[in-house]
This record gives C-alpha cells, sequence and structure tokens, in this order.
C-alpha cells in the first residue's frame, strides 16, 4: 500500500493570536480521550504507522503525551508535530520519551518587537531555547517554518545562518528551514483587515529565492531524501551547507500534490484531501465504526484523484477544516484579482 500518514488535529486552540490565522477562535470543544484513542487504533488497524500531530497548537493539549506514548504502544514508526515552540523548553524530556522522531516549529521572525507584533505574545526568547533545548535533548530533526511576508524578507538569510550555524555545532543537519510564501489558507484572510494586511505583506517565490541566492549557490534536490511527507514542497541545497525548502503555493496556483494523508480536524471531521467536500464525522462512533470509516475514505482516494485531475489544495472556506465553518467562502480567483486591484497590475504572482 501507499505511505500513508495520519494528519491528528487534535485541538483548535492555542496560545498564540497569530495575525494571519484565526486570532479570534480561542475556545473550541476538542475531542474525547476516547475518540483519540480509537482513532489511532483504527488507522493503525489498516495500515498507517506514522502520525503527525497539529492543532491549533497540539502542546497546548494538556495531555498529548499520553496519546503519543499510546501511540508509540501501538506500534506507529513514526511521530512528527507542527507546534509554535512555546512549551518545547519544558517539554523536551517527555516529548523525546513519548516517541516523537521529528518536530516542525513555527516561526516567522527572529526580531523580538517583530514577533510579539505578529503573535500578540513577547516570547521568542522562549521559542528558541526551546529549539535548543529540543537540539541537545533529543535527536529529532527540526524543520523551521518560516511564513515569508515582505515585513521579514530580509530576515531569509539570517535564518539560514542560523541553522548552518546549529548544523556545525552538532556535526549534522539538525535544522532544515522552510520558507512559506504568505498566502490564503487561514480564517483571517476573509475579513476586510486581514486581506488587507495578506495584500501588503504578499511576495513572491522569486522574492524568497533571490534572497536566499545572496548565501550562495543553490541546487533543486529531491524531496524524496527529506524525510518526512509534503509533497508539494520544493528542497534545494545552499552551498552544500544547508537544506531549505521552499512552498509558493499562491505562486503555483495550489497544485495537489497527491499525497496520502487521513486527516482528522480538532472538531472530529474525517477526510482524504483538504478540497475534499464529503468529510464524515469520526468522533462519537464505535471503534469498529472508526476503522470501517478509514478503510473507506483511504479505498476512495485513488477514485478522487482520478475523477478531478486538475483538483486543488484549496478549500473555499478558509481554515474550515481546523477551525470550522465561518459562514465566509472566498474561490482562489477572488484573491488573485483582490492582488491585481491591491499591487498595481503588473504585479508578479
Amino acid at each position: 500500500m501507499e505511505n500513508w500518514h495520519l494528519r491528528f488535529g487534535v485541538t483548535s486552540n492555542c496560545n498564540f493570536r497569530c495575525k494571519y490565522c484565526n486570532s479570534h477562535n480561542t475556545n473550541s470543544e476538542d475531542m474525547s480521550d476516547k475518540d483519540i484513542k480509537e482513532i489511532l487504533e483504527a488507522a493503525i488497524s489498516n495500515g498507517v504507522k506514522r502520525v503527525h500531530w497539529t492543532g491549533g497548537e497540539p502542546l497546548f493539549k494538556r495531555n498529548i503525551c499520553d496519546y503519543m506514548k499510546y501511540a508509540k504502544e501501538l506500534g506507529y514508526e513514526e511521530q512528527s508535530m507542527t507546534t509554535n515552540g512555546f512549551f518545547l523548553e519544558k517539554m523536551a524530556e517527555s516529548l523525546k520519551d513519548s516517541g516523537l522522531s521529528r518536530i516542525n516549529v513555527s516561526l516567522d521572525t527572529m526580531d523580538r518587537e517583530k514577533f510579539k507584533n505578529i503573535v500578540g505574545i513577547d516570547s521568542l526568547d522562549r521559542v528558541i531555547s526551546g529549539i535548543e533545548k529540543m537540539l541537545e535533548t533529543s535527536d529529532c530533526l527540526i524543520k523551521i517554518n518560516m511564513v515569508v511576508m515582505k515585513d521579514n524578507l530580509n530576515e531569509v538569510t539570517d535564518f539560514i545562518k542560523y541553522a548552518i550555524k546549529q548544523n556545525e555545532k552538532y556535526g549534522k543537519e539538525r535544522i532544515i528551514v522552510r520558507f512559506l510564501q504568505f498566502f490564503p489558507c487561514n480564517p483571517n484572510q476573509l475579513e476586510k483587515d486581514g486581506q488587507k494586511f495578506w495584500v501588503n505583506e504578499y511576495i513572491t517565490e522569486t522574492n524568497i529565492l533571490d534572497e536566499v541566492k545572496k548565501l550562495g549557490d543553490i541546487k533543486e534536490i529531491s524531496r524524496t531524501n527529506i524525510s518526512g511527507d509534503n509533497p508539494s514542497m520544493r528542497y534545494y541545497r545552499v552551498g552544500d551547507k544547508v537544506t531549505i525548502g521552499i512552498l509558493a503555493m499562491f505562486s503555483w496556483k495550489y497544485p495537489c500534490g497527491s499525497c496520502h494523508k487521513l486527516r482528522i480536524s480538532p472538531l472530529g471531521e474525517a477526510t482524504i484531501c483538504l478540497n475534499d467536500k464529503k468529510t464524515v464525522k469520526i468522533t462519537g462512533t464505535s471503534l469498529e465504526e472508526k476503522k470501517k470509516i478509514i478503510k473507506e475514505m483511504m479505498d476512495r482516494r485513488d477514485t478522487i484523484i482520478e475523477k478531478n485531475t486538475t483538483r486543488k489544495h484549496f478549500r473555499n472556506n478558509l481554515g474550515e477544516f481546523r477551525f470550522g465553518k465561518n459562514g465566509k467562502e472566498a474561490n482562489i480567483e477572488e484573491f488573485y484579482e483582490m492582488l491585481r486591484k491591491g499591487k498595481g497590475r503588473e504585479c508578479s504572482i
């Protein structure tokens, strides 16, 4: 079978209030412990051996390490996580013992004031300390995810230099930096202020690459050499010193990556594609029903791709799968037109 993995959003809640994300949603009700454990059981019974914990902020979930230990006991071969890094220093030992093998840390700036302005909390030092504690404590590969905007574009080289420094310190590649183009994918971009913020801060893939090239020649490499499954990411070696990734979905028109992800939302919805309108409520069902739901979804996955070869990695109700419907929708083309009007017709998309 294909190399499936379970992308498990265990909470919509987060201690950060990032400008571009979902800063107004803070009190969503999480699924039960019973449902979380049964979903883990149902997925592995269908051959899924990897789990990626997400949110919201998964470390905001009080007993996240209990779930990870349970997944380890069930036989999951790999556990990864995307986090804002706030709790890493405190939880480094527990995460190592719970079976964490790789971690993605969302970090957009190393400037303290910019950090506070973006996320709403003055905690940059704490996040950096958390990254370095994980480097000291575990053998985890750390991927730093930087959402690149006009305001932090000049820090692209700083992030690469930081990764090189840490990799040289440990004598091997411990950090990969991934630069994510700021593109519409969260509820805030459906609000007037959020749209204005996006248009003003938008940068192109070329802008990112031009900054990277300031540190040396770059060579694109196959993503099959990179631990972790993101078929949409493009990876490069910079001066043969560090690996970087670039995700520029807006520039690329949101192509489907033909992934094999079983997605579980914090609201208990299951799907095998972000753009699939047929989600299934998996919580509140029996273990046997969960196994059946997952098998049917996995069996249906290739049929979906065959019937729609031009499908996009885009959901018109932005952030719906993590935060629920907010009553608004926007087509991809609306955002392209919005940018043209805001930047002028000569704008490179």
